[in-house]
């Protein structure tokens, strides 16, 4: 499965991904936010082997995919649609950035185009994100897709020991 963008393909992962995914996916600060990470090798390969099996699924509902430039087909990142269950009208979206390609918009590009393919393809009613409140890039790109802040889920992950707070953002069809 493929979808394009101006500037990104967002494909399916492969197990050749391992690399770039493990080069950014075993930085401490990278996942800082996470209940994950920073991932050992092991970590890496059983992500990937558990993205190719999702993405052999049928019918399938989880779509996360591997960020790509057009422009060499360098793979910088990862995001996410997944619906709740197959009939589900209720999607999260999520992603995951590689720090090198940070603040240069593919994150929100990337993120826009899911949406798209939730709304148009997936025919789902509602896509929400969800993001610890620390994370302000998280947030900002959240808001810079059209979506709103309806929530703050109190204690809800477990990240290095301690319980954090997160935001829900969400945006509904009807008003894309």
């Amino acid at each position: 499965m493929n979808l394009f963008t101006e500037r990104l393909i967002l494909r399916n992962y492969e197990p050749t991904d391992y690399e770039r995914v493990h080069y950014y996916g075993s930085q401490p600060n990278f996942s800082k936010y996470e209940e994950w990470g920073p991932n050992s090798e092991e970590d890496t390969e059983k992500f990937l082997a558990a993205k190719v099996k999702e993405s052999e699924s049928t019918p399938r509902f989880i779509f996360d995919l591997a960020v790509c430039l057009k422009d060499g087909n360098l793979q910088i990142g990862g995001c996410g649609i997944r619906r709740d269950g197959e009939s589900s009208s209720v999607a999260n979206l999520g992603w995951a950035m590689n720090p090198d390609f940070q603040n240069l918009g593919y994150t929100t590009e990337a993120a826009r185009r899911l949406i798209e393919f939730g709304f148009n393809d997936l025919n789902v009613s509602v896509i929400y994100a969800t993001c610890d409140t620390r994370n302000g890039a998280s947030y900002k790109v959240m808001e810079k897709l059209g979506m709103k802040r309806v929530g703050l889920v109190k204690d809800d992950r477990f990240v290095r020991g301690l319980s954090r707070d997160s935001y829900r953002y969400e945006i509904l069809k009807a008003g894309f």
